[in-house]
């Protein structure tokens, strides 16, 4: 049976921790209300990012070949030139555990996708510690790691939107892969984070059809010259607002999970309090049971 100094030493230790739970809980708390509005004031412009692009689609498609349009523009719609036997993974997770299943989620799926085009060549994006120290031990001859961003949770800018984006399409036209995959967590309330599994190139655009009434624009000065610049925007308010998701979904996992912890802790504690007053109580009815078999021994 354990002594009573133990069982005070563990409720000591158990309610440090569930303090620093505590605490962490309250700084995903105080630190989350900052990334959803960040995240809410993203996501209209990626948004309209994505309706000025695919309003250009099919003035993009319908460019002559000889124009050089096939090699860059019309890659980002219709990759046609793009290598089958090639193509890029961009996985996003945390710096940190404590998060619950938050980067196991993603880690699983990315596994998953890693071992689908086991035949192919995969060029990987590491954003988070947890996805680029994983996938760097992954034993798969078939993966490189061509770039990766760790530390930058819970405070993303767009400056690492900017450089991811610009990662990514150097990659994907240069290497000529065929696609490229984005796995993430997607935020969509404090209690509940998806897993999102999407295209990221070429683009996945609805274009809205034009009706017979509907204006024709003219572009200067030109519709590939304003195609080239409006991509890798949109590619980087794309990442940016992916980035927000990620983090707001991350400090989102990481209060609940510390709530819960906290709570368990508190619970756990408390049941070492009752088996420590039990073993006071067994303490001091032995004691009172050797003084009355004293003093009847010396009576007798």
């Amino acid at each position: 049976m354990e002594s009573l100094r133990d069982i005070r030493q563990n409720i000591k230790a158990i309610r440090s921790t569930q303090q620093i739970m505590q605490t962490m809980k309250m700084i995903s708390s105080a630190r989350i209300r900052k990334a959803q509005q960040a995240m809410d004031n993203a996501r209209p412009f990626a948004k309209k990012m994505q309706e000025m692009v695919a309003d250009l689609k099919q003035e993009v498609l319908a460019l002559p070949e000889q124009e050089g349009t096939e090699s860059w523009a019309s890659r980002f719609f219709v990759n046609k030139t793009g290598d089958p036997s090639k193509i890029g993974l961009v996985v996003i997770t945390g710096d940190k555990g404590l998060a619950g299943s938050f980067n196991a989620v993603i880690l699983r799926a990315a596994v998953a996708f890693l071992k689908e085009n086991k035949d192919k060549e995969i060029s990987v994006f590491c954003i988070g510690k947890k996805g680029r120290d994983f996938i760097g031990r992954l034993r798969y001859d078939n993966i490189k790691i061509v770039y990766d961003s760790v530390g930058i949770f819970p405070k993303v800018t767009y400056a690492h939107a900017e450089l991811l984006g610009e990662a990514v399409m150097k990659e994907f036209y240069d290497q000529h892969l065929s696609s490229v995959t984005l796995i993430y967590n997607d935020f969509k309330s404090m209690g509940s984070q998806r897993l999102a599994q999407e295209p990221l190139l070429p683009f996945a655009l609805q274009h809205a059809e034009k009706t017979d009434d509907s204006t024709e624009f003219l572009f200067e000065p030109g519709v590939k010259e304003i195609f080239r610049i409006l991509v890798p925007r949109l590619m980087k308010a794309y990442m940016y607002r992916v980035l927000l998701e990620s983090q707001a979904a991350n400090l989102a996992a990481t209060m609940n999970a510390m709530d819960a912890a906290s709570k368990n802790a508190g619970e756990l504690a408390d049941a070492l309090g009752v088996k420590l007053n039990k073993v006071r109580q067994a303490g001091i009815t032995n004691e009172i049971l050797d003084i009355v078999n004293g003093a009847e021994a010396l009576n007798g």
